[in-house]
């Protein structure tokens, strides 16, 4: 696969394999996270909107009036089939445009009003707050920084220096419509936060309060 943002025509570089040409390919599927060639993970959000709304029908004859389960049971599934499948790998496809982000929305919308049983015209704020759920785009930023937090604790993974010590700052900071790294983002909110001096000093604690809470 070529990993390449240029809009202008060029050629896919020729690579052999014992004499054997290795085809191009535009998407993979790795560690269950699909890759393009552009980096813009839209083949992997479709992806997931698709396994969740399967997930959604289970949760619709589960949730019937007269002897479907109860609210929290139904909360309990939720988190438990669509929320394990949006949460996983969102520290990578999270970096995605926010016009894309934007698919899975309506499948939390729409978990949580058959779990509350709500109406259709119901807004998505007072459902997230009746069930004590936060929008996907504050879980992902909570996501990223439970991840940084928990790699600030081992200097020695390959992660490490990414996250920490990013490059390429003052290239994104002249282009403001690039969407930064992992790095160059949660560095941010650790510090507009002010968990960044806290979390080199006392990291094992805040590591164990962060866990504890999201349980």
């Amino acid at each position: 696969m070529h990993f390449c943002r240029l809009c202008s025509a060029h050629p896919n570089p020729e690579l052999t394999l014992n004499g054997t040409l290795i085809p191009v390919v535009e998407q993979t599927k790795f560690l269950g996270v699909i890759f393009d060639n552009k980096l813009t993970f839209l083949p992997h959000i479709c992806y997931l909107k698709e396994k969740c709304v399967k997930v959604l029908n289970l949760l619709r004859v589960v949730a019937h009036t007269s002897w479907g389960a109860d609210q929290q049971t139904l909360l309990h599934l939720y988190r438990s089939l669509v929320c394990s499948k949006l949460d996983y790998g969102s520290d990578v496809y999270g970096f995605a445009r926010e016009s894309y982000l934007r698919i899975l929305d309506p499948i939390q919308n729409h978990a949580l009003r058959l779990c509350l049983g709500a109406f259709r015209t119901s807004p998505a704020s007072s459902l997230c707050d009746q069930a004590n759920e936060p929008s996907l785009y504050i879980r992902r930023r909570m996501l990223s920084i439970q991840y940084s937090l928990r790699l600030g604790s081992s200097s020695s993974n390959p992660a490490y220096n990414t996250v920490f010590s990013p490059k390429f700052k003052a290239s994104f900071s002249s282009k403001p419509n690039q969407i930064p790294t992992l790095g160059i983002r949660t560095l941010k909110r650790l510090v507009l936060s002010g968990m960044l001096y806290v979390s080199y000093l006392f990291l094992p604690l805040l590591l164990l309060l962060v866990t504890s809470s999201s349980r």
